[in-house]
């Protein structure tokens, strides 16, 4: 199990067992405001969305019944699966193999199902209305997807010393506080990865690039091309990326495997808590009506 879904240096693509809970809440506080967050997940949807597509009138409409559909598909469907893995979890976390780089990985397979599960419906979802869009605005999305691209990069590149505070605080979280060995093991791990923004920048940009220039041509097949394009952009990363990506999961396992091997038996219970404590909430909002 990883300590932190949000790694200073690390991209979000490198999931291990916390990142389910990202893609469940889109992690926006802890435990006690995870039930409020949830259920504004519509809103923030349609908000990010709307970053990219000028819609309005029927379109606007439609974006916002998908958004309402995939959100109640999602309570429904994915929440309990996220509540019965943590609590698979919690209840292993005292075993000496859950801590092993070999077990780390399997939990990010897991994990990588979950997100596979809801991108796909999310993209079956959205794809109609991207059929839609004219050729201004096409032009527009293309423009805000460059954007959103520069501002990312930019917020990358000049807040470094709030991300490595933002990690500590998700280790902390799912921990307690870290010894001074785990807190030296982070920084040694901090300052080795191998992650360049400007790379991953350059590879958004060739997706991006791909699949506005499908939108435009229409080749045949293409509807089937920009879902394959939505659900596994990795189809489009070069070899060198691929293996620069590869190379950082490798590392987050290892830290991972290294900070748990030390965890103290309190940490141990804190981290169960805590896990069995959003499988709580998990099932909670499952129940609920949209």
């Amino acid at each position: 199990m990883s300590n932190a879904p949000h790694t200073p240096k690390i991209p979000p693509n490198i999931r291990l067992a916390t990142v389910l809970l990202a893609l469940a809440l889109l992690l926006l506080g802890g435990c006690s405001s995870l039930r409020l967050a949830y259920g504004y997940l519509d809103w923030w949807m349609d908000r990010t969305l709307n970053k990219y597509l000028d819609l309005e009138g029927p379109q606007e409409d439609l974006l916002s019944q998908r958004v309402d559909e995939f959100h109640r598909w999602h309570r429904q469907t994915q929440l309990p699966r996220y509540a019965d893995y943590l609590d698979q979890l919690a209840a292993e976390v005292d075993s000496p193999a859950d801590t092993v780089p070999a077990r780390l990985t399997e939990i990010e397979k897991k994990t990588d199902e979950f997100w596979n599960s809801s991108i796909t419906m999310l993209s079956d979802l959205l794809l109609p209305i991207l059929l839609q869009l004219d050729d201004a605005q096409i032009s527009q999305l293309a423009d805000n997807a460059r954007k959103e691209r520069e501002k990312s990069l930019k917020k990358w590149q000049k807040d470094q010393h709030k991300r490595e505070k933002a990690f500590r605080k998700e280790a902390e979280r799912w921990l307690g506080d870290l010894t001074q060995e785990q807190d030296a093991m982070v920084e040694r791990e901090l300052v080795s990865t191998t992650f360049d923004p400007k790379r991953r920048d350059a590879q958004r940009q060739r997706w991006t690039n791909v699949f506005i220039q499908t939108l435009k041509d229409k080749p045949d097949g293409y509807e089937q091309t920009l879902r394959d394009l939505l659900i596994d952009p990795q189809t489009l990363w070069s070899e060198d990326y691929r293996q620069m990506q590869e190379q950082l999961r490798i590392q987050a396992r290892n830290l991972g495997s290294e900070v748990l091997q030390n965890a103290t038996p309190e940490q141990r219970e804190h981290l169960k808590t805590t896990m069995r404590e959003y499988a709580s909430d998990f099932r909670f909002l499952a129940a609920q009506s949209p």
